[in-house]
């Protein structure tokens, strides 16, 4: 999953929002205050519940030029893309609302975040693009973003060449994992709270 799952996730749960992306920077676990690090460790558990799902091996096996190691880099982002496309059956919540809450609740936080994060969080704030990762030019600028900034982001380019096709693979896996996800967040949070 990536920022908008993410994000979504933190929105269910009622945990820091910026805690939930931290998974996904640098930063120095030991330091962080309470509630970003509840955040960080959901965010390592849904990594780790996603990366062993049968749909998201399904996803990483699938016939395509990328190299099957570098799948589910692509993967991630391409499960923002496609609840994005579901959103109505995951949220009640309006897209243009919860987009929105989320920059509110990100800004809030962004003085504890990582330089990183913060620079992302100012991003958002100039121009929220959260819900353009639903859309194919979305998920092209969040791939060329990883491959700016990544050693190995030249091994994406296969992955961008043949987009359409790429996300449209994602689909099934999708439908397939995120109704588990959201089962999964749940029985993290009654046990977290039946351990209370």
């Amino acid at each position: 999953m990536n920022y908008f799952a993410h994000l979504h996730i933190a929105s269910i749960t009622q945990t820091s929002w910026a805690g939930n992306l931290l998974g996904d920077f640098a930063v120095d676990v030991q330091s962080l205050d309470a509630d970003l690090w509840e955040g960080w460790n959901l965010h390592q558990q849904v990594d780790v519940m996603v990366d062993k799902h049968p749909a998201s091996l399904q996803y990483r096996q699938m016939p395509r030029k990328g190299r099957r190691r570098f799948a589910g880099i692509v993967q991630d982002i391409v499960m923002d893309y496609w609840l994005i496309q579901y959103w109505s059956r995951f949220s009640s919540t309006d897209l243009e609302v919860f987009c929105e809450r989320a920059v509110q609740e990100l800004a809030a936080d962004q003085a504890r975040c990582p330089k990183r994060l913060q620079s992302m969080i100012d991003s958002l704030l100039l121009n929220n693009w959260l819900g353009n990762l639903g859309t194919l030019q979305g998920v092209e600028n969040a791939l060329h973003s990883i491959m700016r900034r990544w050693k190995h982001g030249a091994h994406l380019q296969d992955f961008v060449d043949e987009l359409p096709a790429v996300i449209e693979q994602g689909e099934a896996p999708f439908l397939a994992l995120y109704p588990d996800l959201l089962a999964f967040v749940a029985q993290t949070q009654d046990n977290k709270l039946t351990a209370k």
